[in-house]
């Protein structure tokens, strides 16, 4: 699965297993884990197989999940002493990039030095490039800057800046929420409706920037034959096909009784084969099935307060009694990270900001539901990182009669348990390799096989 939601990147180097029923099955649970007591609002990453949590405030804290002990770790992921918003961590080849406080390394070299003057954020890499943004307010020439900076890990020398393709924002200050890959372009839009490509070693704007009008992308994912992008303020999905941006309206659709204003769809997933999508002000989680062609609510992930289209926000006059913006208290859908047989997901207010006591109007168990860790579970998925090789690997994934399994080079990697009613979906199988819901396979698929072996019954 390759997403970046909002503030980070999903691990690149996990390979999802799943059985999804013919017929439909929607039953699933959700299961509310132990506060990470980073405020009111907390965003997710997985990096090397752990969850992590990220906050803005208190110095961009950050804590790891224990899902042996149910528990949170002051834990920084190896090869990193701080994260911001914006700054990344991930596997690249067989060895590590971080992009943080303004610089880059990879296996602790460095490869990218900070500026003299301003600040660099939201970094990615793809397509043989790091990509950020760069602004400097200093006058009398402050400015904004995207660069793509041509690297690759089997350089032994740091990026050169002068071989960067680099384009100039219409608007200072502009800053991304997402970023992503359709084939070999990448995307990225700004917070004032710049939606930038580059392709062919140059920048084009497929959409003007315009502060003029709200127009925010916070997610992107690729999807079969597209690259998906959940905006506000329609709260709806659009899809890239390599030319074009196409809107599609009621995808998704929204909770009958809640306002159609100001909607945004802010997290997007794949979990047990089907399209995830977390959509704000209500915290909305929402599950399409390719197979029905149909949209599924799996509810809100806040139990307050109740609904309703009178106000477009939870919450609005007690924001305006504190002196707060209107929208502080709307419910976000930050994080969704398949882990293992689990969708982990994570909740915030508009902000991450510290809790007060003078926030009386909630109380204790309600105000926990900012900032939360919840775990959603549908029978029959496995997602676990693979190991890099230089070599050719062997992937099995196998389907027995309680459980699934991944191995990779004959070791196991992962494996879970299966309800025994799932393996009827088994019956008539057919297989479709290099296409799928994650898109198309960019590695080389050198063998392939699939068989059913019978077991006696004793």
């Amino acid at each position: 699965m390759e997403v970046y939601n909002t503030r980070f990147r999903s691990e690149r180097q996990v390979v999802q297993f799943y059985i999804k029923p013919n017929t439909p099955q929607n039953s699933f649970s959700i299961r509310r884990q132990p506060h990470p007591k980073l405020g009111t609002g907390i965003y997710l990453f997985d990096h090397q197989s752990k969850l992590y949590a990220w906050t803005g405030i208190r110095g961009n804290s950050v804590r790891r999940w224990n899902a042996q002990g149910s528990n949170w770790q002051e834990a920084v992921p190896p090869g990193t002493s701080n994260l911001r918003s914006g700054d990344g961590i991930m596997h690249l080849a067989g060895g590590q990039l971080v992009m943080a406080n303004n610089t880059a390394e990879y296996n602790g070299e460095l490869i990218l030095t900070a500026p003299s003057q301003g600040s660099r954020y939201c970094y990615y890499y793809a397509a043989g490039h790091l990509f950020f943004y760069h602004t400097d307010r200093t006058e009398p020439k402050p400015f904004t800057k995207v660069f793509a900076c041509p690297w690759t890990p089997d350089q032994e020398s740091r990026i050169d800046l002068s071989e960067a393709v680099v384009m100039d924002t219409k608007y200072i200050g502009e800053t991304p929420f997402s970023w992503g890959q359709f084939q070999d372009q990448v995307l990225t839009v700004s917070n004032q409706g710049g939606i930038y490509v580059f392709s062919d070693n140059s920048w084009e704007t497929l959409l003007e920037p315009d502060h003029t009008v709200s127009y925010q992308v916070y997610s992107m994912l690729n999807y079969y034959d597209r690259l998906l992008l959940a905006q506000y303020p329609s709260g709806n999905l659009f899809e890239y096909d390599g030319i074009k941006l196409t809107h599609r309206p009621d995808w998704p659709p929204k909770l009958p009784g809640v306002s159609s204003s100001a909607r945004e769809a802010q997290t997007l997933a794949i979990y047990r084969g089907d399209l995830f999508v977390g959509v704000w002000p209500w915290a909305e989680l929402w599950r399409y099935n390719h197979n029905e062609q149909e949209w599924h609510s799996m509810g809100r992930m806040f139990t307050h307060p109740e609904i309703t289209d009178k106000q477009v926000h939870p919450y609005e006059a007690p924001a305006e009694q504190l002196g707060l913006v209107v929208n502080h208290w709307g419910q976000r859908v930050t994080g969704l990270v398949p882990l293992g047989e689990s969708l982990m997901i994570s909740t915030s207010s508009k902000g991450t900001a510290e809790w007060r006591n003078t926030y009386r109007f909630l109380n204790e168990p309600q105000r926990q539901e900012y900032g939360s860790l919840l775990e959603l579970r549908l029978p029959g998925n496995l997602a676990a990182q693979v190991k890099w090789t230089t070599e050719p690997t062997t992937l099995d994934f196998k389907v027995s009669s309680d459980q699934l399994t991944i191995l990779q080079d004959g070791q196991e990697i992962a494996t879970s348990q299966l309800p025994a009613s799932m393996l009827e979906s088994l019956q008539g199988v057919t297989t479709h390799w290099r296409r799928g819901i994650f898109g198309q396979l960019k590695g080389r698929l050198l063998e392939h096989k699939f068989q059913i072996i019978q077991q006696n019954k004793q």
